[in-house]
């Protein structure tokens, strides 16, 4: 592997990516605020030199902003027309193709593709607490941004 699978590498790529792509400038905390209601999580599975998924998560309002960033459009539309959920699908791939080159190097990888649901606050803790590693964004209006990783067996 050409990097360990911590926090920091989680919250690195993360805020890379956030702000690159959706012009979004976010902290790792410690201590996040709690979700409240539902949370919007996205799921995408990867093959390598080990198996695993990347979770990410977020409230439906953060969704709706990261929508209107990558798409141009003003906040609040994505959320009416369900662009919101597919915007937090494609900010995991982009994460998830940085992450799978920082994790493995040059080692072949294959990507699957980002699956979006909704869970409540309670599903998504035991998502958090199930995981290897995770990490736990705030951005500047205090929206909550968790970025997880669950990394199983070695392939052969």
């Amino acid at each position: 592997m050409a990097a360990e699978v911590s926090r920091e590498l989680l919250a690195e790529t993360l805020g890379s990516a956030l702000e690159e792509a959706a012009f979004v400038f976010a902290e790792d905390t410690g201590e996040p605020p709690p979700f409240e209601g539902r949370v919007i999580e996205a799921r995408l599975s990867f093959v390598g030199p080990q198996e695993g998924e990347l979770v990410l998560a977020v409230a439906p309002r953060f969704a709706s902003m990261v929508a209107a960033n990558l798409l141009g459009e003003d906040e609040g539309g994505a959320e009416a027309t369900g662009d919101d959920g597919d915007a937090v699908g494609e900010m995991l791939n982009m994460l998830a193709g940085t992450f799978v080159v920082e994790l493995f190097g040059e080692e072949p990888c294959r990507l699957g593709l980002p699956r979006v649901s909704q869970a409540s606050g309670e599903e998504h803790e035991r998502t958090l607490a199930a995981a290897t590693a995770a990490s736990t964004m705030v951005d500047e209006d205090g929206n909550r941004i968790d970025l997880a990783l669950r990394v199983g067996g070695r392939q052969e």
